[in-house]
C-alpha cells in the first residue's frame, strides 16, 4: 500500500521539561539495577544493623533518663541516674576506645550535663553507624550497580540512541550519578534518620527534640558527603572500559588497596610503638593521620567525624581535600569519556 502521510506530525504527548530529561535515565538506571536479586539482597541487610543500634539507643535513653527517686528507693539512697551515667560513660569509653570520637566522649561526659550527653552520644551512635555497617554495605551496593552504568553504553553503543535526542552529556552524567546515590541514600539517610525518630520516640519528653534538632541536618551533609565522591569514583571507573567485570574489579581494588596501604603504615607504627595494632595512640599518631587521606575509607570517615562534629578541620582537612581532588578528578574523567564517543 503506498504511504499517503509521510512528514513531520504534530506530538500529542506532553513534552518533558529539559529539566527533568536526566529523571528518565535515572529512573531506567534504578529499575534495571532492582531486577538483581542480589541488589534487593544487600538492600534488606543494609537494614538489619537499624536494630542493633536502635537496641542501643534504648539503654542509652535508659541510662540518661533514670528515675532518680525510684532508683534512690531502691538503692538506699544512691543517686542511681548517676550510677546509671557513670556506667555508660564506662561502656562507651573503654569498651570502644578504638572508635573514633571516644575521647570527645569523655570530655562531654565530665560536664555532667544530660542535654549535651544525650547529643554527643546519638551523635556518636550514627556516626559509628555510617562508618561501620553502612560504608561496607554501600562498598557491595555500588559494586553492584555502578559498573555496567556506562560501561554497557559504550559496548552497545547506547550513546547514539540517547545523544540522538535533546539530552545533554552533562544531563546524561547527571542521570547516571543519580541511579547510586539513590541507592546509597537507601542505606544510609532513611534508615540514619529512622534511627533518630526512633531515638525520639524513646526518650523521657519532647524536650529531647530542641536538644538534638542539628542532627537530621547533620545526617544530610554527611550523606552527601557520602554520595558525591563515591559515585564518581564508580562511574569514572565504569567508562574507563567496556566490560563491567573490569570496572568491578577496579572499584573493590581502589578500596582494598588503599585502605590496606594505610593498614601497612598502621602496622609498622604498632610495631615501633610497640603497642597493639589498633591502640588509639597507635591510630592517633602523627604518621598515621598523615597517611590516612590515602585509603578512601579514611577520608570518608574522616569527613563524617568532621560532620558529626568529632573532629575539627585541622584534624580532617587531609582527609576533605582527598575527597575534593577525587572528585574533581574523576569527574573531568568521566565528562571526557562521555564526550569522547561524540
Amino acid at each position: 500500500m503506498p504511504i499517503n502521510d509521510v512528514g513531520y506530525r504534530r506530538l500529542k504527548n506532553e513534552k518533558t521539561s529539559s529539566l527533568f530529561r536526566w529523571m528518565i535515565i535515572c529512573n531506567t538506571g534504578v529499575q534495571l539495577a532492582l531486577k538483581s536479586k542480589w541488589v534487593k539482597r544487600i538492600m534488606f541487610t543494609a537494614w538489619l544493623p537499624v536494630t542493633y543500634w536502635a537496641v542501643g539507643f534504648f539503654f542509652i535513653e535508659k541510662s540518661l533518663s533514670a528515675d532518680p527517686i525510684t532508683a534512690m528507693a531502691m538503692s538506699e539512697g544512691i543517686d542511681f541516674s548517676q550510677v546509671s551515667r557513670m556506667a555508660l560513660e564506662d561502656t562507651l569509653v573503654n569498651r570502644f576506645s578504638v572508635f573514633p570520637g571516644v575521647n570527645e566522649l569523655q570530655e562531654v561526659f565530665e560536664t555532667g550535663d544530660t542535654p549535651e550527653i544525650r547529643n554527643a552520644v546519638w551523635r556518636w551512635m550514627l556516626l559509628t553507624f555510617f562508618r561501620y555497617p553502612q560504608a561496607i554495605i554501600i562498598l557491595f551496593l555500588v559494586g553492584f550497580i555502578a559498573p555496567s552504568l556506562i560501561s554497557q553504553d559504550i559496548r552497545s553503543r547506547a550513546f547514539l540512541l540517547y545523544f540522538s535526542r535533546p539530552i545533554s552529556k552533562l544531563e546524561y552524567i547527571l542521570g547516571k550519578l543519580c541511579v547510586p546515590s539513590i541507592f546509597i541514600i537507601s542505606v544510609t539517610t532513611l534508615p540514619a534518620l529512622s534511627l533518630y525518630g526512633a531515638a525520639i520516640l524513646m526518650s523521657p519528653d519532647i524536650s529531647t527534640l530542641p536538644q538534638t534538632w542539628d542532627i537530621p541536618f547533620r545526617i544530610i551533609i554527611a550523606t552527601f558527603g557520602l554520595v558525591i565522591p563515591t559515585s564518581a569514583v564508580a562511574l569514572m571507573l565504569s567508562s574507563l572500559t567496556q566490560e563491567s567485570r573490569f570496572a568491578n574489579f577496579s572499584w573493590f581494588a581502589v578500596w582494598g588497596l588503599g585502605h590496606g596501604a594505610w593498614l601497612t603504615i598502621v602496622l609498622a607504627t604498632s610495631l615501633q610503638m610497640d603497642q597493639p595494632l589498633f591502640h588509639p595512640d597507635v591510630i592517633q599518631s602523627e604518621v598515621v593521620s598523615n597517611w590516612s587521606a590515602i585509603s578512601l575509607y579514611n577520608s570518608l570517615g574522616s569527613l563524617q567525624a568532621f560532620v558529626f562534629g568529632f573532629e575539627t578541620f585541622a584534624e580532617s582537612w587531609r582527609g576533605i581535600v582527598s575527597l575534593f581532588g577525587i572528585t574533581v578528578f574523576s569527574m573531568t574523567i568521566l565528562y571526557r569519556r562521555v564526550s569522547s564517543p561524540i
